[in-house]
């Protein structure tokens, strides 16, 4: 088998826009993520708090899978599922999904630090012996013989058992990924992806949720709405199905027809909509000026070209001498370790960023370099319950070394790093190599990363809307410095 990478991690959370594409292109990296997925990827939505994927990726969304680096990339990346990264998702890969030790799809030409790729593992568990397995060979055996029904096919067989055993180590971000969601995945990371265009998540009754309709784009013509849960896809009721199977369902070829049956907090029936699949690019970065000469920019996800975009983001914005900056990292499920890190340079001095180790002698601190042309603004990093891993790792190394006050909502809690590993069949095995702490030695898995200003953001308010409270009290703090 052969090494992938490592990730941050994201929680389960993708595209919509159910598709192959950038978002979820695989991880030859790190990646610290929960993060989302969009359909095209399906995108996951603020509430979630689905499985976000660690390693040295920050990711944070379950449609949007960690993002990945390219196979030809042996050298593992760091970046915090859902997090792929996003979806990008990667799916995408964050999670607000996990942090892997493989970088997202949208990676910048250059890491600030990246961690030793592990070996390969060579021998056999030896804990189990060739008798343990003969007892497998035996229970199949009678049940090939005298089952009274269907049996699975082979593949979907081998597939639970390697699933089945991989939940004994309880951990949520260690995990066997089919080749089918690999390679969307992988493709998603790559930040182009043909599908539906939302942001979706999978909700605590592990039902595909809408976190937003990408504008513009089909979900968004067709009316979805936040908040809308997916029931069925072309007549087929997908209540009890994966959250991967959704998605794949979901997604499909450029210029393609899918139907959703869509469950509506005030509708009394479900109502449905029919979609014209279609291929776009993945946003991953979002920028304006705002009244009183007040720099935004919304990063959506870690995946392999997030830093690269959002430098040429920050230079249009700097360019215009504002008077302060908001980082808005609300829903982000996280991804790559090395964005995370690439990113955080941008506005710090010379400074710590995160700590990692693991219960093998792994003791690793990562460093930011003086130097970068944003490390003087006055800044405020909005972030909620969707923002994890390799979005935690950013806003966390922000607020320890005093350089941005945090306003929102309590973050989604993912401290773990991931390698990820290509196998035979085209999966990936994800495993759980490491955990990073905050500059201050703070853990955040269990609790994630408390804001400064703690503010309630309504369910039914639109990011960016004038009812965003959590955008208009980021506005007035750097107006007043309170």
């Amino acid at each position: 088998m052969s090494e992938y990478g490592t990730e941050v991690g994201k929680k389960n959370r993708n595209w919509l826009a159910i598709g192959a594409g950038t978002l979820a292109a695989l991880f030859v990296c790190v990646c610290v993520g929960v993060a989302g997925f969009a359909l095209g990827s399906f995108v996951v939505g603020r509430d979630s708090a689905a499985n976000s994927e660690p390693g040295q990726a920050v990711e944070g969304v379950v449609v949007y899978e960690e993002t990945a680096v390219s196979p030809e990339n042996t050298e593992p990346a760091i970046t915090n599922d859902d997090t792929e990264p996003a979806e990008s998702a990667e799916d995408a890969t964050g999670q607000a999904g996990d942090n892997v030790s493989s970088a997202p799809t949208l990676e910048p030409g250059t890491e600030t630090a990246v961690p030793q790729a592990q070996e390969q593992p060579t021998e056999p568990y030896t804990d189990i012996e060739k008798a343990d397995l003969e007892l497998l060979y035996e229970v199949w055996n009678l049940v090939e013989d005298r089952f009274d029904g269907t049996l699975p096919p082979e593949e979907a067989l081998i597939n639970a058992l390697v699933s089945g055993s991989l939940d004994t180590l309880d951990d949520p971000y260690t995990r066997y990924i089919t080749p089918d969601v690999a390679a969307r995945m992988r493709e998603d990371m790559g930040g182009s992806v043909s599908g539906i265009g939302a942001f979706v998540q999978e909700n605590e009754d592990g039902l595909v949720e809408i976190v937003t309709p990408i504008k513009d784009q089909p979900a968004d013509l067709a009316g979805l709405q936040p908040g809308d849960i997916v029931i069925g896809v072309d007549g087929q009721n997908v209540i009890g199905m994966s959250f991967d199977e959704v998605l794949l369902m979901v997604r499909g070829p450029e210029g393609t027809d899918v139907t959703l049956e869509i469950v509506r907090a005030d509708e009394e029936e479900p109502i449905f909509f029919t979609i014209t699949r279609t291929r776009f690019e993945v946003p991953v970065v979002e920028a304006e000026m705002l009244p009183d000469n007040i720099a935004y920019i919304s990063l959506l996800e870690f995946n392999q070209v997030a830093a690269e975009r959002m430098m040429a983001e920050l230079s249009v914005l700097l360019a215009q001498n504002p008077n302060g900056l908001i980082l808005d990292l609300r829903n982000n499920p996280g991804g790559f370790l090395n964005q995370s890190i690439e990113i955080a340079d941008f506005f710090l001095p010379e400074s710590v960023v995160l700590l990692e180790r693991n219960n093998q002698g792994l003791d690793e601190t990562f460093t930011a370099e003086t130097g970068d042309f944003a490390e003087k603004i006055p800044m405020v990093v909005l972030i909620n319950q969707g923002s994890a891993s390799a979005s935690e790792i950013v806003a966390g190394a922000l607020r320890d070394n005093g350089r941005a006050t945090l306003i929102g909502e309590t973050s989604f809690g993912k401290g773990s790093v991931q390698q990820v590993y290509t196998l035979s069949n085209g999966g990936e095995l994800r495993v759980t190599i490491a955990r990073w702490y905050t500059p201050d030695n703070i853990s955040i898995s269990d609790n994630g990363i408390t804001p400064d200003i703690e503010v309630e953001m309504p369910l039914d308010v639109e990011f960016g809307s004038d009812e965003d409270v959590q955008l208009q009290r980021a506005i007035e703090y750097l107006q007043n410095g309170q």
